[in-house]
């Protein structure tokens, strides 16, 4: 499976649609809508597709044993997921009192990718460490998924995927009266598992992929019809039949399906947006955008804090609000872009000695 680019615009959407919901007022039009959760539940569907397509095309050679497979696929995560992510809060430890975050006494759920438990068993939620709920998701989903791909029958995969998709599902619903309910790891289980359930179908299932993405569209217009009733109807204890975060995984399951169907086409969406340099350079540093993007503008705040003091006349600057955030949305991406170019690149590059295909075409996994 090709290298598929317009992926990564996916992914610069979903991390914009999380920049836009935690940097801008609940005015702005899109904040009417939780967008950024939507975002955070598009990332788990692309996950789920590009993890589980990685483990399938490791499973479907004969001649690599299981241990090999299980090996090389910890070593490539750990690879790409965890230089940065130390490096930041270790950094934040170093500075904690100056950022004022709770890091320092709540350490060990940060070293762990356990922050999600922190705030549902202690309900504490760091503001600036906040969106690091969904990475810890994310690291507990790697801690089970490869072990169930790898060492259930092929036969049984389909079924497998399809209770862990109920799983999350049910998961939302008994929980649904509780704050937490969104970052508890089996709440994102049917985002990750629709995610699967797609990559299943590219991969064993090819001829019914049309077919899946008829069915897929035909829900997507039901959830979506009833999410629009649901805000034009809303009332003080209605109930909303689907959990938000079905919702947004299962359009988000149809976006990546008409995507690798269409991979290949000149169509205007493709021609106009999703083949944009801009977004596919965004989606490519969207591990850095999302990490350091609550971070940043408590430090930027402090040296604009610093210079109004030594320079007065900046205060009207630093007052307008649309300077400050493009300010920092500049220096957000620029810091991105040096943090994928200075530390993550040097560690995916070592990816090459624990990769099980050692063919020279560019695959759909070597982004991930």
């Amino acid at each position: 499976m090709k290298y598929i680019k317009q992926l990564d615009s996916v992914r610069a959407i979903a991390v914009l649609l999380v920049i836009i919901s935690h940097w801008l007022p609940k005015s702005f039009p899109l904040n009417q809508f939780p967008i950024g959760v939507t975002g955070v539940n598009i990332f788990f569907v692309l996950s789920g597709f590009l993890i589980t397509s990685i483990l399938f095309q490791n499973k479907n050679k004969s001649e690599v044993s299981n241990s090999t497979i299980i090996r090389s696929f910890y070593a490539r995560r750990v690879l790409r997921i965890f230089p940065i992510y130390y490096l930041t809060i270790f950094t934040l430890l170093l500075l904690h009192e100056y950022t004022k975050t709770n890091i320092e006494e709540d350490f060990i759920y940060y070293l762990t990718y356990t922050t999600n438990f922190n705030f549902i068993l202690n309900e504490k939620w760091d503001g600036m460490l906040s969106h690091l709920w969904s990475l810890a998701v994310e690291e507990q989903f790697y801690l089970i998924w490869p072990w169930l791909i790898i060492f259930i029958r092929r036969k049984y995969l389909i079924h497998m995927i399809s209770a862990f998709i109920l799983i999350g599902l049910g998961s939302r619903f008994i929980f649904m009266d509780y704050d937490w309910n969104r970052i508890l790891t089996t709440s994102c289980f049917d985002s990750l598992g629709l995610g699967a359930m797609l990559s299943w179908f590219t991969v064993y299932k090819v001829s019914l992929l049309p077919r899946f993405y008829k069915w897929i569209k035909v829900l997507s217009i039901l959830v979506l019809f009833n999410y629009i009733l649901y805000f034009l109807f809303y009332e003080e204890g209605y109930w909303i039949p689907i959990p938000q975060g079905t919702i947004d995984s299962i359009i988000a399951t149809l976006g990546i399906s008409f995507i690798y169907l269409n991979r290949d086409s000149g169509s205007p969406v493709f021609r106009f947006l999703l083949n944009q340099p801009a977004l596919i350079f965004f989606g490519k540093i969207s591990y850095g955008i999302y990490l350091y993007h609550k971070i940043l503008p408590s430090f930027t705040w402090m040296i604009r804090f610093k210079l109004q003091g030594i320079l007065p006349s900046l205060k009207p600057v630093f007052e307008n609000q649309n300077m400050v955030l493009l300010t920092d949305f500049i220096i957000l991406i620029l810091l991105s872009w040096l943090s994928y170019r200075l530390i993550e690149m040097p560690f995916l590059r070592l990816k090459k000695h624990f990769k099980i295909n050692q063919a020279n075409s560019k695959t759909l996994y070597e982004t991930s």
